[in-house]
């Protein structure tokens, strides 16, 4: 409620259900190392530590975040939280700190969240680095923009869609003709694509 008040782009924030059904996410894979890209108010990495906590030492939640006052209000909830020893808060370029982390820890589960407009870039790194670990997923938040992207497809006048769309609309495509990895669309929340790699 706090940061719903206080925070102009709350609006952006995972909803309580979609924060309980990354919780169920983080669960149901037995995931132990998470990654975050956009961390925003720390809410969705909270909501996943609720699913790690019973995980044992090793579990851990890195989240990166660009925005220094979104840093600085994730960083306050994160460490107020009980649940704060859980997670790692980095602050920058998601590109740039996505190429620079140690890539002898690889992920369970990837929650990507962040700027459409790296998509891609981000995609690329976490492949082309093996952060991503053999039997995990990448969750990919906002996959159907608001039914924007079927309107990309079909082609429509693009002139009235926002580029956040075609950006997300564009990532979809690269994704399911990437012959890297395996994809799921579920129609819930604004679309949530999951990702696999491919099995040898």
């Amino acid at each position: 409620e706090k940061t719903i008040s206080s925070c102009p782009i709350a609006y952006q924030m995972v909803s309580p259900v979609q924060g309980a059904f990354m919780k169920f996410l983080v669960q149901m894979s037995k995931a132990t190392r998470v990654l975050e890209i956009g961390a925003l108010t720390g809410y969705s990495a909270l909501c996943m530590a609720e699913g790690l906590k019973e995980r044992g030492s090793e579990a851990k939640i890195v989240t990166l975040e660009k925005d220094v006052e979104n840093f600085k209000m994730a960083k306050e909830n994160i460490e107020s939280s009980e649940l704060g020893h859980l997670i790692e808060l980095k602050l920058g370029d998601a590109v740039d700190t996505l190429s620079n982390l140690d890539n002898s820890v690889q992920y369970d589960l990837i929650f990507l969240d962040a700027d459409k407009i790296n998509y891609i870039n981000y995609y690329n790194i976490i492949l082309e680095r093996n952060l991503l670990s053999d039997d995990g997923f990448i969750a990919v938040d906002n996959a159907l923009s608001e039914g924007l992207v079927i309107q990309v497809a079909k082609g429509e006048d693009l002139s009235q869609i926002p580029d956040w769309a075609k950006y997300m609309h564009a990532f979809n495509e690269y994704a399911a003709n990437d012959q890297r990895t395996t994809q799921i669309l579920l129609a819930c929340f604004d679309g949530v694509l999951l990702i696999q790699k491919k099995k040898p």
